[in-house]
């Protein structure tokens, strides 16, 4: 198991949830952090937090979906030493059938979820292949293993990530690279509180969120093990592993989804 401290890690998504979090893990473990999201505002306080606390912190207000915005953060990163951990946390979610998914969402959801890691990757890699170290984690969604109705657009696009990451762990693996595919379960925290949901039951399962999904302090301790370990996978919860293996169970995952269509999607 590798140490952390002093390590140069670079964490997107990090002014809330499982980010945040993992974020105030790493700088126990004296890392010295690089931050980034979307909200300057609660960035900075959490940022100014940290350093209170006796963090070294350097933060970075943007949209990862902004490749011109990641390849500066990523500049001034590399300009102060190399890059030993990148965490492509940051993401939003979406509810609602495919058929009524209008193309703006699909393009956001992608170039969020989808490219938001590929700019972070393509804008170090360079300097992890030259220095031949370095791990890449990236947080993909319990739902690849679930094809749950009411979700197919969140779920095809992290899916999409997840497939991307596992494929890029045995690319690198050459240069000295390790990449480390995440897979969370429902994590409670602001992400699942924007999603209003069309059905009753999508309704109801969001309002449920705190009481059935795991607690983002709770996830971020399993990220940082895996990190640690230096992980290939790591499906987070039993759930996601009992998903993972009901794709090969006759008859599991259409019981799934027909439940799910049910409950979360639209009827005429």
């Amino acid at each position: 198991m590798k140490s952390i401290k002093s390590k140069r890690a670079f964490v997107t998504g990090a002014a809330s949830g499982i980010g945040r979090c993992l974020c105030e893990l790493l700088a126990r473990e004296g890392a010295i952090l690089y931050i980034s999201d979307i909200n300057e505002e609660q960035l900075k306080k959490f940022a100014d937090e940290l350093i209170s606390n006796g963090a070294d912190v350097t933060y970075f207000a943007y949209d990862v979906s902004d490749f011109e915005a990641v390849k500066s953060a990523a500049e001034e990163t590399l300009s102060k030493g190399d890059l030993d951990i990148l965490v492509n946390n940051a993401g939003i979610g979406y509810s609602n059938d495919l058929a009524d998914t209008p193309i703006d969402v699909w393009k956001r959801l992608v170039d969020v979820n989808f490219f938001g890691p590929i700019y972070h990757i393509n804008a170090f890699l360079e300097s992890m292949r030259n220095a031949k170290r370095g791990q890449i984690v990236n947080v993909s969604s319990g739902q690849a293993f679930f094809k749950l109705p009411g979700w197919g657009a969140y779920a095809s696009v992290k899916a999409a990530l997840g497939v991307y990451s596992e494929i890029l762990y045995y690319e690198l693996k050459k240069y000295g690279i390790t990449v480390t595919t995440i897979y969370p379960f429902m994590v409670n925290t602001p992400f699942y509180r924007e999603i209003e949901g069309e059905t009753w039951g999508a309704k109801l399962s969001m309002k449920l969120v705190p009481y059935y999904s795991m607690k983002p302090e709770t996830v971020a301790r399993i990220i940082l093990k895996a990190i640690k370990q230096e992980k290939r996978v790591e499906k987070v919860s039993i759930f996601n592993k009992i998903g993972f293996y009901s794709q090969v169970v006759p008859f599991a995952q259409d019981i799934i989804a027909t439940t799910s269509a049910l409950l979360l999607t639209k009827r005429k």
